[in-house]
């Protein structure tokens, strides 16, 4: 592989991580037009739940999240990914936590580990998922508990999952 093909590919890769962190990002904060912007309009998902148009899965999915989630937050890892011109393959391991109001008002934590099995593809230059697969690896659930006493009274900033996060004002996430 030339020096410039090794370059480009460097390219590539980081440009792909950096629409993986959107992606996070946008679930996390709940930002549709951030979720949107990751991938192509024609993308397809299947998450189990829901298998279909990538933007028909966000248009439904971050009202679900409003809804149902007090609190989330996602990191993913490990990716494996295969450039092969303007499409690639990937796999990413994702570590997710959650707590969830159940019918009675009470509240559940709920971690899991998932891995996406995607295909990325570059129009006009941007990288977005075309295809992202849901596995499920294992997942959990135990009564929630949030600390807000003690030494963690002192924290000043407090996650939202809003454009009111702090990391907003920062100007850090924004859609391609």
């Amino acid at each position: 592989m030339e020096l410039s093909e090794r370059i480009r590919a460097i390219v590539d890769r980081q440009a792909i991580n950096d629409q993986m962190t959107r992606y996070i990002q946008a679930v996390d904060r709940c930002d549709l037009a951030l979720l949107k912007s990751v991938f192509h309009a024609d993308g397809v998902v299947d998450f189990g739940v829901f298998a279909g148009n990538a933007w028909e899965f966000c248009e439904q999915n971050i009202p679900f999240i409003k809804e149902n989630l007090v609190m989330g937050w996602h990191r993913f890892t490990n990716v494996g990914l295969e450039l092969e011109g303007d499409r690639a393959k990937a796999e990413s391991y994702m570590l997710g936590n959650a707590a969830v109001r159940l019918p009675d008002g009470s509240l559940i934590n709920c971690p899991d580990n998932m891995r996406y099995l995607d295909v990325w593809e570059k129009r006009a230059g941007i990288w977005r998922i075309y295809s992202r697969d849901l596995v499920l690896d294992w997942n959990a659930s135990w009564a929630f508990s949030q600390r807000s006493d003690g030494e963690f009274e002192q924290y000043q900033l407090q996650g939202r999952r809003d454009e009111s996060d702090p990391v907003y004002q920062l100007d850090l996430i924004r859609p391609l």
